[in-house]
């Protein structure tokens, strides 16, 4: 009687650590079937401007020749949100002119912008804007989630729609007075005086 008690406990025993091995390789393969969503960073192009985006944190990828002086920068190392973010990302250093992906921070408005050469990119003077913006390399911050859809502006401001100037922007040259109204993120007038006739010119 005693060896048959003994025998069941012992059959007991190995159910019970078949079981639990089972368990555990069980949970093994459920954690390596559990994957992390992959994240998709968004694709912007040369034109795009840092204050179009309502994110006030991102990561993106620039396509190449975002070099190309007709995407403006306004200031060095701290950038006015009216600058092309690609462009503010070459000029920095962060990315030479065949592109690749970059993390944006927004950060506060700066009395004054001044501007520079570097790395094949003239950036702008600019006495203040609302918003600036800083580049650094795409290395994600811990604790931070990034989208893997931006969110762009698409009201204008009450000057813009109005049609009155929030800043003019003047540059010098030995033949030409040319003036840029700008009356948004989206809308620049460039005004050409001097020797030039008056032109008026609309970029969107």
């Amino acid at each position: 009687m005693g060896i048959v008690v003994l025998t069941m406990k012992a059959s007991v025993i190995e159910m019970f650590l078949v079981l639990l091995v089972t368990g555990i390789h069980s949970n093994k393969e459920m954690t390596k079937k559990i994957k992390r969503p992959k994240f998709t960073v968004p694709q912007i192009n040369c034109d795009v401007k840092a204050g179009k985006i309502i994110n006030p944190e991102f990561i993106v990828k620039c396509p190449a020749g975002c070099q190309d002086p007709k995407y403006h920068v306004y200031g060095t190392g701290v950038y006015a949100s009216y600058s092309s973010v690609c462009g503010a990302a070459v000029h920095s250093g962060v990315l030479d002119n065949s592109g690749g992906k970059i993390l944006v921070r927004k950060v506060a408005g700066q009395s004054g912008y001044k501007g520079s050469f570097s790395n094949g990119v003239q950036s702008l003077s600019l006495p203040r804007w609302r918003e600036s913006f800083i580049v650094s390399e795409s290395k994600p911050q811990k604790g931070v989630t990034y989208p893997s859809t931006l969110t762009y502006s698409s009201s204008k401001s009450p000057d813009a729609k109005a049609g009155k100037c929030s800043l003019v922007i003047s540059k010098l040259s030995e033949f030409i007075n040319m003036q840029y109204c700008v009356l948004g993120d989206g809308v620049e007038i460039n005004i050409l005086t001097g020797h030039a006739t008056l032109t008026l010119v609309i970029f969107y």
